[in-house]
């Protein structure tokens, strides 16, 4: 087995690639048939993550294949602790999600950042069905094979663990492309790729994702907990609150073995 430096780079890279070649195509295709507007936006990339699902899929069954071979297959067993593990990779994404986002809104990082503001107008341009089907079910799949299921996995295997943690979470900011979305982003995969670490399941980080885009969405189109948002001793608050409630859930999983 190769293992130079510029082979693990490479192994890292290229399925982000494809990934990203397969998004653009479809993207391309889609605006022709669909249009440029942003009504259809989130029906657009809804497409282009499904899309990217197989290609990803690829990789990971490969090397899912490859460590059931070394290390045997786990399957999943819907017991308690089981159940008591969705539970808490859905509170630690939304409640983390929700505390990242606050600290973000009460900084004028929104306002300077104006690619932020026109992706974010974008996203809500369309109908909320299309928000929820694929901000909070497809995008979250795609993203987590690639992201957590190939790019942490590999880069665990040739690197080790707290590098992959930190390298996996830029990685995945760097790819929101602006700053708002890095820094929210960069968090929250942190946050996914420890869950995953210390479950050992993929549909955990999956679990988590969701729930912090599912909160965003649902405070955005109902104005849910808007007073959050702002540096009021009630929003500053809040947001404390969600946060240590996050933190006391990955300090329970940091005590799994």
């Amino acid at each position: 087995m190769k293992t130079t430096g510029a082979y693990k780079i490479w192994r890292i890279i290229y399925p982000i690639g494809i990934y990203y070649v397969v998004s653009s195509l479809a993207y391309f295709f889609l605006t022709l048939l669909l249009g440029a507007g942003e009504e259809s936006y989130m029906l657009r990339q809804m497409l282009c993550a499904a899309a990217t699902i197989p290609f990803v899929w690829m990789h990971y069954g490969q090397d899912r294949a490859a460590r059931e071979t070394v290390y045997g297959r786990r399957g999943i067993r819907p017991d308690a602790r089981f159940f008591c593990t969705v539970a808490g990779s859905l509170l630690a994404g939304a409640s983390l999600g929700m505390a990242v986002n606050n600290v973000i809104a009460m900084t004028p990082l929104i306002e300077a950042s104006a690619g932020f503001q026109s992706a974010n107008q974008a996203f809500f341009a369309g109908g909320v069905v299309f928000e929820l089907l694929g901000s909070c079910l497809v995008i979250p799949i795609a993203e987590e094979l690639l992201f957590r299921g190939v790019v942490y996995k590999r880069l665990k295997l040739y690197f080790g663990v707290t590098p992959a943690l930190i390298g996996s979470a830029l990685i995945f900011g760097i790819m929101h492309v602006n700053l708002v979305q890095f820094l929210y982003a960069a968090v929250i995969g942190l946050l996914l790729a420890f869950v995953l670490e210390k479950t050992g399941k993929l549909s955990m980080a999956v679990f988590g994702h969701i729930a912090a885009n599912l909160v965003a969405v649902l405070r955005t189109e109902t104005g849910w907990l808007e007073f959050s948002f702002y540096p009021t001793v009630n929003g500053i608050l809040f947001t404390v609150v969600m946060a240590v409630a996050g933190i006391a859930v990955v300090s329970l999983f940091y005590r799994r073995k």
